[in-house]
C-alpha cells in the first residue's frame, strides 16, 4: 500500500486532488480504501471516485443497461479485452476511459 500511495501521489502536482477512477468504482474503491486506511491510515484519493459506467452513460445518454464493458468495448473498439486479472483489468478499464473522453458523441 505505500508502494501504490507513493505512485499515486506522484501522479499528480501536490496541489491537485488524485481521482480514483474504475469501472464500477463504488465497489473498487471501497476495498482500496478500506486498505489504504488499514495500512496507512489514510487515502490518497479521499473520497474521490469516478465510474466509468455513469460517465458513459452520462456523455452518452444511453441506458444503464448499455454500460456493460462488453457494450461499451462494442461502441469504442479498445485494443485490449478485460482478462480478469488485476493489472490487465485495469489497464483496459484505462483504455475505455480513454476512448469515452476522446470519443465525439452525437
Amino acid at each position: 500500500m505505500e508502494r501504490f500511495d507513493i505512485w499515486a501521489r506522484g501522479l499528480a502536482p501536490a496541489d491537485e486532488s488524485l481521482v480514483f477512477v474504475g469501472l464500477n468504482a463504488p465497489f473498487d474503491w471501497s476495498f482500496v480504501n478500506y486498505y489504504f486506511h488499514r495500512y496507512l491510515g489514510r487515502n490518497p484519493f479521499g473520497f474521490t471516485a469516478l465510474d466509468i459506467k455513469a460517465y458513459y452513460m452520462g456523455v452518452t445518454g444511453c441506458n444503464w443497461a448499455d454500460t456493460r464493458s462488453s457494450r461499451m468495448s462494442a461502441s469504442l473498439k479498445p485494443g485490449r479485452t478485460s482478462n480478469h486479472k488485476a493489472l490487465g483489468d485495469a489497464l483496459y478499464q484505462a483504455e475505455l476511459f480513454r476512448l469515452i473522453r476522446e470519443k465525439k458523441f452525437d
